[in-house]
């Protein structure tokens, strides 16, 4: 009886909210955005701090985008929010009802990415704006400080820099900064800086991946355990069952939400119908979905990638994985070793 009366006061209260946002949006649209050519934006940023708890905040975050498309009736006002995907997943996943649908969705969602050139212009800009020449008026470029291509193979430094990224620019311009710590006292930097430089940034990029999926993957720290020291490329089957059962212990003990660690309860549950198999592949989807691994599905395809391709991957994808690497921006902090 309760419930009954609940959801019919929530049906009142609703209707109500719907036909006075209604009219707000019609005294808007005629009184206070009259000029045809002039443009308006509204720009919504820092969603994704802790300004209410998870829930609440999904819930006012799915509202908002639910808003946002009524709002497009005033034709002058564009409102844009930004989120990180691992906050618009965490969103849709929190508030997944019956009837819904992500792909409906895709209309009002512009994909930010960078481009390996844009990451190489900013990575210029970056130099010109550290070094800049106090007598005389022209410009430092990039290969004035940074070294060219080595001789052992690594390439051009720019390269070197920008495939140790996620195509983003905080990754390039942190790489950038640790650079020039370890080479402060110098006028240029060596590729021995760089690969010094490498180690903190690898170290630091790994951490600021377990804060950055927290609310998503609370126990991602320990789910990272799967991967150190491992030889790339590898299979699912090169994976150590005694490390799979250590880390599926750990899981299974750590009290926290996760999809790893429900997988991992599960298992050791009296009426468990999963395998070590399904728990590889559910640590796997994690890694993959965060961005630490790619995945070759078959020995014709090439390695995709979530910040490239596709941001999630099935169970199906998983497990006809053919091979598996570890982004290289991660390799030095796992201690991941290259070879066959």
């Amino acid at each position: 009886m309760k419930t009954e009366i609940k959801s019919l006061a929530t049906q009142v209260v609703s209707g109500i909210q719907i036909q006075r946002l209604n009219e707000v949006l019609d005294l808007l649209a005629e009184n206070s955005f009259e000029d045809k050519q002039k443009r308006y934006y509204i720009l919504i940023d820092k969603l994704d701090e802790d300004w209410a708890e998870t829930e609440t905040r999904c819930r006012f975050i799915r509202a908002l985008i639910e808003e946002t498309k009524s709002l497009r009736r005033i034709p002058q006002v564009k409102i844009v929010s930004a989120l990180r995907r691992d906050l618009l997943d965490l969103v849709f996943d929190n508030t997944r009802d019956s009837g819904f649908q992500e792909e409906k969705y895709e209309a009002y969602l512009v994909p930010l990415s960078w481009s390996k050139e844009d990451l190489k212009k900013l990575l210029s800009s970056r130099v010109a704006e550290v070094y800049k020449r106090q007598y005389t008026k022209q410009r430092v470029m990039f290969n004035d400080v940074f070294p060219r291509s080595q001789k052992g193979g690594s390439g051009e430094s720019v390269h070197y820099i920008v495939e140790r990224t996620l195509f983003r620019p905080r990754d390039a311009i942190q790489f950038a900064n640790e650079c020039f710590r370890v080479a402060f006292d110098r006028p240029r930097i060596s590729w021995r800086a760089i690969f010094a430089a490498e180690a903190t940034y690898s170290s630091k990029r790994l951490k600021s991946l377990t804060e950055e999926w927290s609310e998503y993957y609370p126990a991602l720290e320990h789910t990272l355990e799967m991967l150190r020291g491992l030889k790339i490329p590898f299979t699912r089957s090169s994976l150590s069952a005694d490390r799979l059962s250590e880390i599926t212990m750990e899981l299974h003990e750590a009290d926290i939400n996760d999809p790893c660690t429900k997988m991992a309860r599960q298992m050791y549950s009296a009426e468990s119908k999963f395998s070590d198999a399904d728990m590889v592949s559910q640590i796997l989807i994690c890694l993959y979905h965060v961005g630490v691994i790619g995945i070759k599905i078959s020995t014709l395809n090439t390695y995709i990638w979530s910040h490239i391709d596709q941001p999630r991957i099935s169970k199906s994808e998983v497990k006809r994985a053919n091979q598996i690497v570890v982004h290289k921006m991660f390799r030095h902090a796992l201690e991941i070793h290259e070879g066959a």
